[in-house]
């Protein structure tokens, strides 16, 4: 199974800002925002998206399997770019409550180094709990490095 290098997983566990994607069967684009994403040990990517608000998208992937997740880190500007044919969508589970915690945390450092307040990130976003969150599960099938300069857009070698 296809995996990510391992500098490539340490960078989304520094706190990635999330955008998420997938399009409909008839081709129509759907976009969200995530917060919370690991690889397990085999490879396969997991994200976490709220439930309610990703309704569309989580519906998307559904229908094709298909996902693209962009994870810039906000301190450097570093973007990984990865796609996903076969992904699943499934409830969140109780062993992601640490990672989601940690990940989210990790986002908040980032972007308090901007002047974001943390009081008003936890009130515009809400509890952050499992309980409204999906699972998006995927093996990456590709990757690129979408960092901003010369090497924008080069192709990640993937491990077997």
């Amino acid at each position: 199974m296809a995996r990510l290098p391992e500098h490539w997983i340490a960078h989304l566990q520094q706190g990635c800002s999330l955008r998420v994607g997938s399009s409909t069967p008839d081709g129509q684009p759907e976009l969200h925002p995530a917060h919370g994403i690991w690889a397990l040990p085999d490879g396969r990517i997991e994200l976490l998206v709220r439930s309610v608000p990703g309704a569309d998208l989580l519906a998307a992937i559904r229908a094709t399997g298909r996902v693209a997740v962009s994870a810039g880190l906000p301190g450097t500007y570093r973007v990984l770019h990865i796609k996903g044919v076969d992904a699943e969508v499934l409830p969140a589970y109780a062993e992601q409550g640490p990672k989601f915690a940690q990940g989210f945390e990790a986002w908040l450092q980032q972007i308090e180094r901007f002047g974001a307040d943390r009081r008003q990130i936890m009130a515009v976003l809400g509890d952050l709990t499992l309980a409204d969150r999906s699972c998006v599960r995927f093996t990456p099938l590709a990757a690129w490095d979408q960092t901003p300069g010369p090497g924008a857009g080069q192709p990640i070698d993937l491990m077997p």
